[in-house]
């Protein structure tokens, strides 16, 4: 529908009533966003397999879900005793696997004990999928329960029959999942692994380059890349965030943060 400038000035100054901010709990990006993620966003968070890209989602998952948002995550990849493992493992400074095996301490059951307490004080705030591959049905799950925001782990692994190729597959996910951020009136955080040529060069490559279509870093709203290197504790690892897409204002910008072992915990 055709607008002028004073029509959507005038619908600037009614949206901006409703404006919401989405904290991720990470007080630098937020203080640098302005408050966080917005609703109707796409978020791109890329890296390459096993650097933290699941743990980053399922902390921002778990902040938001103490501030009472309706949150969602749908594991492509893993499946969903080991998301809640891992969050459990954070609040409780315990290896995720040794949580789901019951391999405790007295010391590490306590802990356990209170972090599941926690956890389950936001249960009707946190769902999770780990059998929906079809866009049409994670589409669908999200319009019907309403969530605030969604993690999509990981955007290669979603299925649209008739697709074509892997490029055209891609390219119809990240248009489709950008018009159901502005439909569903959500934040959608999608994972997505590098293309060949950024997983070989890490950060020293200047694009935006996720795998599989060029589209999923055109469409996006925020694009991150993180990476994590080896410390000189073996408990603790340097983590590196970078903004490198921002629709909203400055990109290029880069925090450092630390994986703490075994929990798993980024602070």
């Amino acid at each position: 529908m055709r607008k002028t400038a004073s029509q959507v000035i005038e619908a600037m100054e009614i949206n901006k009533e409703n404006l919401e901010f989405l904290p991720t709990g990470f007080r630098l990006i937020d203080e640098e966003l302005d408050g966080g993620f917005l609703r109707k966003e796409l978020v791109v968070l890329g890296g390459k397999t096993g650097i933290g890209k699941s743990i980053v989602a399922g902390q921002i998952m778990w902040n938001l879900s103490q501030k009472g948002f309706n949150t969602a995550y749908f594991s492509l990849e893993i499946a969903s005793e080991m998301v809640v493992a891992r969050l459990l493992g954070s609040l409780s400074k315990i290896k995720p696997t040794r949580i789901m095996a019951g391999l405790l301490t007295v010391e590490e059951f306590q802990r356990k004990i209170q972090a599941k307490a926690d956890f389950l004080v936001r249960d009707k705030f946190m769902y999770f999928y780990d059998d929906v591959y079809l866009l049409d049905q994670i589409i669908a799950e999200i319009k019907t329960n309403q969530y605030e925001f969604v993690v999509v782990d990981f955007i290669q692994n979603i299925f649209v029959p008739g697709s074509g190729d892997e490029y055209s597959r891609l390219s119809l996910v990240a248009l489709k999942l950008q018009k159901l951020a502005k439909e569903a009136n959500c934040c959608i955080l999608v994972l997505s692994q590098l293309s060949n040529t950024v997983a070989r060069e890490g950060q020293k490559n200047p694009n935006v380059e996720y795998k599989g279509s060029g589209s999923i870093a055109t469409v996006c709203d925020l694009g991150f890349f993180i990476e994590r290197r080896e410390g000189v504790d073996q408990t603790q690892n340097p983590i590196t965030i970078n903004l490198r897409k921002n629709r909203r204002g400055r990109s290029g910008i880069a925090w450092e943060y630390t994986y703490h072992s075994p929990g798993g915990e980024i602070v």
